[in-house]
């Protein structure tokens, strides 16, 4: 069960279909960079990252095209610049009807809202304000945060059909 998942969210986790073997080589490239941003105390240059990795320059090129592509979505993420709070920290646990795996996928989406819709979804269904208190909150009216929450919904409901 726990292989399924982490394939399942290993393959899902691109915008665009990348083939495995990239994959793979994109995750040892960002593995390594990380560890020669460590030892160099800089980022490492492409051709540093070639030699190191024994790639031409093209091939880490792509290979960082890849990485670009992937969607990581982290718990530790802020909700908002303005807020303190963390996507993880407004998650409540799952309910009886409830499957940890939708959890997942609903921060993902959620996370890949536009920051302002994203606020607007957060104060309304994770902290349970009024489009009101929303409107105060953020600066706009009752009636801008009714359109923001409508739309961010119908973007939420458009990804979740898309999804396989």
């Amino acid at each position: 069960m726990t292989g399924e998942l982490k394939r399942y969210l290993r393959d899902t986790s691109w915008r665009v279909h990348v083939p495995r073997p990239l994959q793979a080589r994109t995750v040892q490239l960002c593995r390594v960079a990380e560890e020669l941003e460590q030892s160099l105390g800089r980022p490492p240059t492409t051709s540093e990252l070639a030699d190191h990795l024994q790639l031409t320059v093209e091939e880490v090129l792509d290979e960082l095209g890849a990485a670009r592509s992937r969607r990581e979505v982290s718990l530790d993420q802020p909700v908002s610049q303005d807020a303190d709070d963390r996507l993880g920290d407004l998650l409540a646990a799952p309910g009886a009807d409830e499957e940890p795996e939708d959890l997942l996928a609903l921060t993902r989406l959620v996370a890949e809202l536009p920051e302002l819709e994203r606020t607007v979804i957060v104060l309304r269904f994770f902290q349970d304000l009024n489009q009101s208190d929303i409107a105060a909150r953020v600066g706009y009216s009752q009636m801008h945060v009714s359109r923001l929450l409508r739309r961010a919904l119908e973007r939420l409901r458009s990804q979740l059909l898309e999804e396989p």
